[in-house]
C-alpha cells in the first residue's frame, strides 16, 4: 500500500445522524462507534476499503449522547461491551452483540455525564458537570473523586488507580488510589480533552485555544498554538503526533510541536476526534456527520468524492463572528492569493467582489485553498463559557433602573434549552420582577438562532419515540438591529426603557396544537422487541404484528393513499396490543392510537368497541386507577393518560375528530376532570400534554354551551385551580388564568 504523500486525504463520510456527532470511538480499523445528540449511539462496520456502513442502533438513552468507552471481550460478552453517557445523568452499558436494551445502568452522578474511560482491568471512569469523577468496578460504584470547583470534562487512566481528570476550573489533577496527588495549572480556560503520549507525559487541550505536553512532575514541555478557536479533542498516533479538533470547523495533525496539516471540515464545530490502530483518523462534527481520513492510497476516497468534499468546505459559510471584526473596503482582492502563506493552516480573507472569502494555506500542496465564505451573523457565534460551562451565547443583560444602577448581569443560553425555561430561571436566581418573563424570553428568541426554538420544539420530548429532536443548523440565521457589545459579540437587553408587551390571548385556539411528531423507527424497534419478549398467547401472531408494522409504514407517510381494509387491520391489531399485552408495555400501542387518530380518527372510532373511546381507554390503558393516585406516582399510568390526552387533543385536527369530540364532551370531560388525575403527574411530557388539554378545555367552553353546562357538572373550576397548584409553567398558568376569569364571568351570569 502506497501513501497519499504523507497527507490526509478524506477516506468516507458517514450519514445517519440526525444531530451533532458528540464523541467517536474505533473498536478495530473495521468497527466505529459514534454517539450524537440525536441520543443515539451506532456501530459502523466496513463494508470496503474506503466506505463504512451502519449497522446497529443503541437504544436507551432519552437525551443527548456525549461520552463512549469499550469494554474489551470476556467470557459472557465474546465482543465487548459498549459503555456510552450523556445528559441523561445515568449510564448505559451495551453488548456489542445486543443493541435493544443496556445489560448495565449505571446510577450516581448527578448532572450531565461528560466523558468516560475505561482501565485496562475493566474499570469504568466518569467525569460529570457535578464537579466529580466516578470509578467503577464491577459495575457498581467504587469511589469518587472530589477536588474540582468546577464540570470534570476528561478522565484519563494511567494505570490502575491512577488517573488524570481534566475540569473548567481550568485545572488537570492526577489521582492515586482516589487522593489528589498533584494539580496541573497553566492553561487559561476550560480544559477539554487528555490524552496519553507514551514516554513524554500527556497531552491537554482548552478552551484557551491551545494544545499543552505536560510531564508527569507537572511540567509543560510543549505548547502547541494555531487553532483560532475553543481546542475540543486530542488524541495520539502510534508515530506519537498529535491530533486535534475544534470549534475553528478544523483538525490539524502536529509534528514535534509544528502543525504539518490543517484540515477544514464543512461545519462550525469539530467536536471529537480518535484514531484508529493503524492511524487513520474519525471525527465527528456539529453537521451530524462521521468522517474519516486516510494517508493509504488505497483507503482514500475517490476522485469524484475528494471534488465534493472540497466543493462542500469551499462553499461552507464561516460566520463573522468566528473570524473577528472584517471591514470589506480594507480587505485585499485576489491578488492577494498570489503570495505565499507563512505557515500551515493560516487563514487569510480577500474580497471578492461584494463577498468576503476566507482561504487557508496549504504547505503540502503550496497554494491557498478557500475553505468558505465569511457571512455576518447577530452576536458571537463562538462557543462561550460561563461558570465554566460551554454555552451557544452569554447574553449581557443590563437591569439598570432608578433603584438598580448600572446592573449588567450574564445570561447564559444554548439552542437547545427553551426560552422560557431560561428567562424564569434567570428571573428567579436574580430575584426579578415576574413581569420580565415576556421580554426577557422573546429577547432570547430574537437573538438566538439556527434552530426553530420553544416549546413546541425543544423542551417536551417524548420518552419513548424521541420526538421534538433538536438539529442544529437547519434554519438561516435570524437578523436583528439589537445592540451588539463591540468586545464580546454578545447582544445585550435593557429592561427599562420597554414597556411590557402585553402577552397574547391564548383562549379561544383558533388552530388545534396537535401532537404530530414520533420517531417511527424507534418505535418500531420497540414493538419488536417487546412482542418478541412476550409469551405466544399473548404477543400478536406474525400476520397481526404485519398488520402493525403495515400500520406504521402508513405512518410515516400519511399523506399517501391508504388502503381503508389495510389500516383497519391495522388498527384492529393495535387495539389488540392494547388489550392483551402487560398494561405497562401497551404505551406503543397507545402511542400508534395517537397518531391515527390526526389521520384516520373516524378510522379509529369506528373499530373500537361501542364507538367510545373515554371506556377504551380506562378499561385498556388502565385508567380506572386515576381516582386512586397516590404518590409515589405510577408511572405506567401516568404514560398511559398522558398518550390519552394526546389522542383527545389531535382529534381536534379533523372534522370527524371534531364531530366525536362534540358528540362524546360529557365522557371526555369525565377523563380530564373527574378523577384530578393532573394533580399528581408533573413530568415536563405531561406538562405539554396537560397545558393543550386545558387549551382544549378552553376552547369548547367559549364556544358551547354543552360544555359549559359540563364544565359546571364536573366543578371544572375547582379542578382546574388544583391543577394550577401542580402544573407550574408560564403557558400553562396563563390558560388556567384565562379559563378561571371564564368560570367567573359564568358565575355572574346566573345569579
Amino acid at each position: 500500500m502506497s501513501n497519499t504523500g504523507n497527507q490526509y486525504k478524506l477516506e468516507c463520510s458517514l450519514h445517519g445522524h440526525e444531530s451533532d456527532v458528540r464523541a467517536v470511538l474505533p473498536l478495530s480499523n473495521d468497527v466505529v462507534i459514534s454517539a450524537a445528540r440525536d441520543k443515539t449511539v451506532r456501530s459502523w462496520n466496513r463494508n470496503k476499503p474506503n466506505d463504512f456502513q451502519e449497522d446497529r442502533l443503541y437504544s436507551g438513552h432519552t437525551n443527548y449522547v456525549n461520552a463512549l468507552a469499550y469494554l474489551p471481550p470476556n467470557e459472557d460478552h465474546p465482543n465487548g461491551l459498549i459503555v456510552s453517557s450523556g445528559a441523561g445523568k445515568v449510564i448505559h452499558v451495551h453488548d456489542v452483540d445486543r443493541p435493544d436494551e443496556p445489560v448495565y445502568t449505571l446510577i450516581g452522578h448527578e448532572k450531565t455525564v461528560c466523558s468516560l474511560a475505561v482501565t485496562s482491568s475493566g474499570d469504568i471512569i466518569s467525569g460529570s458537570w457535578d464537579h466529580t469523577a466516578i470509578v467503577w468496578k464491577n459495575f457498581q460504584q467504587a469511589y469518587v473523586l472530589r477536588g474540582h470547583e468546577e464540570a470534570v470534562w476528561s478522565v484519563l487512566p494511567v494505570k490502575e488507580d491512577v488517573i488524570l481528570t481534566a475540569s473548567a476550573d481550568k485545572t488537570i489533577k492526577l489521582w492515586t488510589n482516589g487522593k489528589e496527588s498533584r494539580t496541573f495549572t497553566g492553561h487559561t480556560g476550560v480544559v477539554r480533552d487528555l490524552a496519553l503520549l507514551p514516554g513524554q507525559g500527556f497531552v491537554s487541550c482548552s478552551a484557551d485555544c491551545t494544545i499543552r505536553v505536560w510531564s508527569f512532575s507537572g511540567q509543560t514541555l510543549l505548547e502547541l498554538v494555531g487553532h483560532t478557536n475553543f481546542v475540543y479533542s486530542v488524541a495520539v498516533l502510534s508515530t506519537l503526533e498529535i491530533i486535534s479538533s475544534g470549534e475553528d470547523g478544523t483538525i490539524r495533525l502536529w509534528r514535534d510541536g509544528e502543525c504539518v496539516q490543517t484540515i477544514q471540515q464543512p461545519c462550525l464545530s469539530v467536536w471529537c476526534i480518535n484514531a484508529l490502530p493503524n492511524d487513520d483518523i474519525v471525527v465527528g462534527s456539529s453537521d451530524g456527520v462521521v468522517r474519516l481520513f486516510t494517508k493509504t492510497t488505497d483507503r482514500c476516497a475517490d476522485q469524484e468524492t475528494l471534488k465534493q468534499f472540497d466543493d462542500l468546505v469551499a462553499s461552507h459559510a464561516i460566520p463573522s463572528g468566528q473570524i473577528g471584526d472584517i471591514k470589506k473596503d480594507d480587505l485585499p482582492g485576489e491578488e492577494a492569493l498570489q503570495v505565499p502563506g507563512k505557515k500551515e493552516g493560516q487563514v487569510i480573507m480577500i474580497r471578492n467582489g461584494n463577498i468576503v472569502e476566507a482561504h487557508q494555506w496549504s504547505t503540502a500542496a503550496y497554494e491557498w485553498q478557500k475553505v468558505g465564505e465569511v457571512v455576518d451573523a447577530v452576536g458571537s457565534d463562538k462557543k462561550q463559557t460561563y461558570k465554566g460551562k460551554e454555552y451557544d451565547y452569554v447574553f449581557d443583560i443590563d437591569i439598570s433602573g432608578d433603584d438598580q444602577p448600572g446592573s449588567m448581569l450574564k445570561l447564559p443560553y444554548n439552542v437547545t434549552d427553551n426560552p422560557y425555561d431560561t428567562a424564569q430561571k434567570f428571573i428567579w436566581e436574580h430575584e426579578l420582577s415576574q413581569g420580565f418573563l415576556d421580554q426577557i424570553a422573546n429577547f432570547i428568541i430574537q437573538n438566538a438562532k439556527g434552530v426553530e426554538l420553544g416549546m413546541n420544539n425543544t423542551e417536551y420530548v417524548d420518552p419513548y419515540t424521541g420526538a421534538s429532536r433538536y438539529t442544529p443548523g437547519n434554519r438561516a440565521a435570524s437578523t436583528s438591529t439589537s445592540y451588539s457589545d463591540p468586545f464580546t459579540g454578545a447582544s445585550a437587553y435593557n429592561s427599562t426603557p420597554t414597556p411590557k408587551p402585553v402577552a397574547a390571548k391564548i383562549l379561544p385556539q383558533r388552530s388545534p396544537l396537535l401532537f404530530k411528531q414520533a420517531s417511527l423507527a424507534a418505535l418500531r424497534q420497540k414493538l419488536i422487541t417487546t412482542n418478541g419478549q412476550l409469551d405466544p398467547e399473548t404477543a400478536l401472531s406474525p400476520e397481526q404484528f404485519e398488520h402493525v408494522l403495515s400500520g406504521v409504514q402508513f405512518l410515516q407517510n400519511p399523506t399517501a393513499s391508504a388502503n381503508g381494509q389495510e389500516q383497519r387491520s391495522a388498527i384492529e391489531a393495535i387495539a389488540k396490543m392494547v388489550t392483551t399485552w402487560p398494561v405497562d408495555l401497551r404505551f406503543p400501542g397507545l402511542d400508534l392510537l395517537r397518531l391515527y387518530a390526526l389521520y384516520q380518527p373516524a378510522l379509529i372510532i369506528a373499530c373500537l368497541a361501542d364507538s367510545d373511546l373515554e371506556a377504551f381507554f380506562r378499561v385498556w390503558a388502565n385508567l380506572n386507577d386515576l381516582s386512586t393516585v397516590t404518590a409515589p406516582v405510577n408511572k405506567t399510568l401516568e404514560t398511559n393518560y398522558m398518550l390519552a390526552v394526546r389522542t383527545y387533543v389531535n382529534l381536534f385536527g379533523s372534522d370527524a375528530g371534531l364531530e366525536y369530540i362534540k358528540s362524546h364532551q360529557l365522557s371526555i370531560y369525565s377523563l380530564l376532570l373527574a378523577d384530578g388525575a393532573w394533580q399528581s403527574f408533573k413530568t415536563k411530557n405531561f406538562r405539554l400534554a396537560v397545558y393543550r388539554a386545558v387549551v382544549a378545555i378552553g376552547t369548547l367552553v367559549t364556544q358551547s354551551s354543552t360544555s359549559r353546562e359540563a364544565a359546571v357538572a364536573f366543578d371544572a373550576r375547582v379542578v382546574l385551580q388544583a391543577v394550577g397548584h401542580q402544573q407550574k409553567g408560564q403557558q400553562i398558568s396563563q390558560a388556567l388564568g384565562e379559563l378561571d376569569v371564564l368560570f367567573r364571568k359564568m358565575s355572574l351570569q346566573k345569579q
